[in-house]
């Protein structure tokens, strides 16, 4: 049997999303009483939605838009109605990799484009909460993976201050959200802001190679079977996770 490719620093960037996402669920649907799931999980989309800037533009897959409309009528049918329902943060990702090529033709060709471009997604996010999910809280990200993607490519020094700019920018705001709206304990609260910095720095950091360990084949081919289909995981693991959750509460009632 062939050798299986290298694992790359994007799979295992991947597959830590993913176990965020995880904590995260678990404690949305199982344990909704215990914040530190919570806190947790709030590193779970950023990471995703950096990798959706950091990459290339390309088609929207098919599937994103499947997968995303089942999870928003999955949560219109537990929810019981339309308050507090929000287009699954798929469709987010789809707008996103429609908008890269006029977002990096029109507005990051100019010089303070970036960082307009950022002041209005900050500026945007009470808009766009109400009916997509992470908003223009993951659009922040993105536009951070974007930034990180060209400080790459160019080695420039004034791309290298733009991304790190970008990044603490997003990652503020993005704190200041998300403590907002989950009202978190100040103990809580603390941890965010070290999960968030650390994670900030890891992601300014990010480089796409090959991993610097490798596993054994057997593994290597599973971590990279994640890899490629991790968003498809993410959609498999959230359906089952909130039948779960609501049979359960079902059963307790």
């Amino acid at each position: 049997m062939r050798s299986p490719a290298p694992i790359t620093t994007t799979d295992l960037l991947k597959l830590a999303g993913l176990a965020f996402v995880f904590v995260d669920h678990t404690g949305l649907f199982f344990a909704p009483d215990q914040d530190w799931w919570r806190v947790a999980g709030r590193a779970a989309a950023p990471i995703f939605f950096f990798l959706i800037g950091f990459a290339r533009a390309s088609p929207v897959p098919m599937s994103w838009i499947a997968l995303g409309a089942a999870l928003t009528a999955l949560d219109l049918y537990v929810s019981d109605g339309f308050e507090g329902v929000t287009l699954n943060i798929l469709f987010n990702f789809a707008l996103i990799r429609l908008a890269m090529p006029a977002i990096e033709a029109k507005v990051l060709t100019r010089r303070w484009g970036m960082a307009a471009l950022a002041l209005v997604c900050a500026a945007m996010i009470p808009v766009l909460a109400a009916f997509l999910e992470y908003g223009a809280e993951g659009w922040l990200w993105a536009l951070f993976g974007i930034a990180a993607r060209e400080a790459v490519a160019t080695g420039a020094k004034d791309a290298r201050v733009r991304r790190n700019v970008v990044a603490v920018f997003c990652a503020t705001v993005y704190l200041f959200v998300e403590m907002r709206d989950f009202e978190f304990e100040t103990g809580q609260g603390a941890a965010l802001v070290g999960l968030i910095a650390v994670l900030a720095f890891v992601l300014v950091a990010f480089r796409r190679a090959p991993a610097p360990f490798q596993p054994a084949p057997p593994v290597a081919r599973v971590v990279s079977w994640i890899g490629r289909h991790s968003l498809e995981i993410y959609a498999v693991s959230l359906f089952l996770m909130q039948l779960a959750g609501r049979l359960m509460d079902g059963a307790a009632a």
